[in-house]
């Protein structure tokens, strides 16, 4: 009676396992005789979007029950400037169905092949009273998503900028209308209101008076800079008449008259409020939310998007403040040219090999309709109201449903002040006259050159004519490789894989006959033993380690983008990189520069081991609290790291401030910014404790007592005993701290992007921009097996001559 119950205990683990089986089974066979929808996947920019769209998509799912959307997001910081996943996922066939996508970059990725034209889409539902048409949106989110006459993109997001006003703090400084200006005598201004600069030189002028300092010299108020808030060099070359980009695509103009004198003139401002590092010190001790330094009248005047609306409505409604369309110069206004705006935004992409293009088209149809969109904001709405906020929608790209927007959300909403009411009627009206990211395969690096060009002006390690004159070419060289591809033979891809197999081939018959000539008897066996045992590591290096090494040499010789076939060009990548590329030797300076750390890492390390080498109580503790740096994940220590280095309210400066020392800007200037890292890596000197604890244990006590028997101290232990024996030890450090510094990236990448100047472009973080950012993988890969040569040589040069040094236990 009781033998099944017994049986049952015995083996109550199997049972489990058992149970678990057979459940994960009918599970998996009743969802899938349940669900035999279409999926259709769709990626969106964040997580917050995915939930924000969430009920829009299942009303898709419910007047579509044949199709099933999966919503998700490619994991990555940045997708626009970070597209690896997405673009290797299209690449290899595996994208997913619709992307929610920045407009320049759908455009920049369609010219390679990577999106679908939606052309046949439109044409066939012209007629129909819910088909998508051109003449509904404005021009420039529509223009955006445009390459050579094709549409890749449907808009369902706009932004715009104009110059806001803090009122305040303009009328405390007598920036009033006068009786007697024409403005006022036409009706378009009234006497006593607060005036906004008209023209450049009036912006600058407010921008230098409504400016104040600390009694130290640091910026206390900003009345205006160039770039603060979201403004670039675009906008300004832009309001002064220029083109990034001839009318026809074919070359980059930047470096035309009107963009030089455009960034000349961003120049002079910073430069008359004390420098580009003063006012960016000034930015960086700004904090967001409540503490908007535009909000708190730390900002006296600003160009940015009406995304600030929000912080305004949330934080401070009640503030009196203006938005007047950006201030273009007086010659230009003498022409009678009007302001314009900058206008970006996201639109809804099929890439090229989705598995669905129809039900994609379906999905993006639901996604941009009217209803779906007041839906959106509907909820959106009543999230804002639960927390006690008004609500200031988002524009809309459709001209109508923008409108509708405004009449239903800001027009009739009483309890929305004023000027709100005002700012959001006048930058929709500044979306009729925006301009927008040049339309052009090179996009993501004109934007970077742009921003290079800039700040070497800014910091004024060029004049601007030739900071843009070398933007311009590197943009126009990549430019050329798009639109005029290289010409020449094909990678021999079977007949490279076949020199692999028969490599491996003849390396496995050489290790049979080593094997077998040399090894005898139980040995021979157990040489076989353990060949079988390594064979998964053995198989995966050949397959996952050495098929990617061989693919990256012989794509260092081509041209290769990903998404066009291979072609051989030589020496051509090794020949830029090397005579043209200047930023080669950037990076690798940089890079070269950071090994002056490493011996202060392995002191530092080495001093906190002999201190930790004492067997006291709750030694373990410390050792553990010293030890956690090392472990602490990257992000999390730039991120205090960027607090500690912060110029003006930074823990650094402040203690420095004690003893009456002014401290450097860090990480904002180009010549602390490097050792600003230096000093970081110290922090986590202690990940190297377990190694050099282990090597002061191997040292033998009898040592140190018959050295002090002879009279050695202290010091003459440590010299003649203790660098010594712990020389091995050194040396491993020194080798494994000199291969990682040539792999530094993290740091950068999360920390300065780069900058300032490139003086933090350090050769991995190159090596990903080619890569990952531009696609240029030949000329990558040619990069890395430079620097795999580099250290190379270096490591087997510091092996040859550590013999001079490095002692070990056996040596005689």
């Amino acid at each position: 009676m009781h033998a099944p119950i017994t049986w049952l205990r015995s083996n109550a683990i199997v049972c489990l396992i058992v149970g678990l089986f057979v459940a994960g089974f009918l599970t998996l066979h009743v969802k899938w005789e349940r669900d035999t929808r279409t999926e259709i996947s769709i990626w969106f920019a964040s997580p917050e979007q995915i939930e924000d769209y969430r009920p829009v998509v299942e009303h898709f799912e419910r007047e579509n029950p044949a199709y099933r959307v999966i919503s998700g997001t490619a994991s990555v910081r940045n997708l626009t400037g970070d597209p690896t996943r997405f673009l290797l996922g299209t690449a290899g066939g595996v994208p997913p169905d619709v992307i929610f996508y920045d407009r320049f970059a759908i455009t920049e990725w369609a010219a390679r092949g990577t999106f679908l034209s939606l052309d046949a889409f439109l044409a066939r539902d012209q007629d129909s009273p819910d088909g998508i048409q051109r003449e509904d949106y404005f021009s420039a989110a529509w223009d955006e998503t445009v390459y050579r006459g094709r549409c890749y993109g449907i808009p369902h997001s706009i932004d715009n900028r104009a110059l806001y006003c803090n009122k305040a703090l303009l009328r405390r400084a007598g920036y009033v209308w006068k009786a007697d200006e024409p403005q006022v005598k036409a009706g378009k201004a009234r006497a006593g209101d607060v005036r906004p600069p008209q023209n450049w030189a009036e912006l600058k002028a407010y921008a230098i008076k409504l400016t104040r300092k600390h009694p130290d010299g640091g910026i206390k108020t900003l009345g205006f800079a160039p770039n603060f808030g979201n403004a670039w060099l675009y906008l300004y070359g832009w309001m002064n008449g220029a083109r990034f980009m001839s009318e026809d695509g074919q070359t980059c103009t930047m470096d035309s008259p009107e963009v030089v004198e455009a960034l000349e003139y961003m120049v002079d401002v910073y430069d008359a409020l004390g420098g580009v590092q003063e006012v960016y010190a000034f930015q960086q001790s700004l904090q967001t939310g409540p503490l908007d330094p535009f909000l708190n009248d730390q900002v006296a005047m600003k160009i940015d998007g009406n995304w600030c609306f929000d912080s305004i409505a949330a934080y401070k409604p009640d503030m009196e403040f203006l938005v007047a369309p950006a201030p273009i110069p007086q010659r230009r206004s003498d022409e009678g040219a009007e302001p314009i705006s900058w206008s970006g935004g996201y639109a809804f992409s099929v890439p090229k090999t989705a598995r669905n293009p129809e039900a994609s088209w379906m999905l993006i149809q639901s996604l941009v309709s009217r209803k779906a969109e007041m839906m959106l904001h509907a909820r959106r709405a009543q999230q804002a109201r639960s927390m006690g906020r008004m609500y200031i929608p988002r524009y809309s790209p459709n001209r109508a449903t923008s409108r509708l927007l405004y009449e239903k959300y800001v027009a009739n909403a009483h309890e929305i002040p004023a000027e709100l009411r005002e700012a959001y009627s006048q930058i929709l009206a500044l979306l009729s006259h925006s301009r927008f990211r040049p339309v052009t395969p090179v996009g993501q690096r004109l934007w970077e050159e742009h921003v290079n060009a800039m700040e070497a002006a800014l910091f004024h390690k060029l004049i601007p004519e030739e900071a843009l004159k070398k933007g311009t070419a590197i943009v126009q060289r990549d430019l050329d490789g798009v639109l005029q591809p290289p010409q020449g033979a094909e990678a021999p891809w079977p007949i490279v894989i076949g020199l692999y197999i028969a490599l491996i081939a003849v390396a496995g018959m050489v290790i049979w006959k080593v094997g077998g000539r040399h090894v005898k008897g139980i040995f021979r066996r157990e040489l076989w033993d353990g060949a079988l045992c390594a064979s998964p590591w053995i198989f995966g290096f050949i397959i996952f380690g050495g098929g990617p090494i061989l693919f990256s040499l012989i794509i260092s010789f081509c041209s290769y983008d990903v998404f066009t076939p291979a072609v051989v060009v030589g020496l051509d990548n090794y020949r830029e990189m090397l005579f043209n590329d200047t930023l080669f030797y950037k990076a690798l300076g940089n890079t070269v520069f950071m090994l002056l750390g490493l011996p202060l890492s392995l002191g530092v390390g080495l001093g906190l081991a002999l201190l930790l080498h004492r067997e006291l109580k709750g030694m373990s503790v410390y050792r553990t609290i010293f030890y956690m740096p090392a472990v602490m994940p990257v992000v999390a220590s730039s991120v205090l790291w960027i607090w500690m280095f912060e110029p003006n309210r930074g823990l650094l400066n402040t203690a420095l401030s004690l003893f009456g020392i002014v401290g450097p800007k860090w990480l904002l200037d180009e010549m602390w910014a490097k050792p600003a890292l230096i000093i970081m890596g110290l922090w986590s000197a202690g990940g190297g404790l377990v190694i050099w604890l282990g090597g002061l244990k191997s040292i033998p006590e009898s040592l140190y007592e018959a050295a002090s028997i002879d009279g050695a101290g202290a010091v003459r232990r440590f010299s003649a005993i203790t660098l010594p024996m712990l020389s091995p030890y050194i040396f491993f450090n020194m080798i494994m701290g000199f291969i990682a510094t040539f792999q530094i990236f993290d740091q950068a990448y999360v920390m300065t992007d780069g900058g300032p100047v490139n003086s933090t472009l350090f050769y991995a973080y190159k090596i990903f921009n080619e890569a990952f950012r531009f696609f240029r993988m030949g000329y990558a890969s040619a990069l890395a097996w430079v620097l795999f040569v580099l250290v190379l040589v270096l490591t087997l040069l510091q092996m040859r001559y550590s013999k001079r040094w490095v002692h070990y236990q056996g040596d005689a």
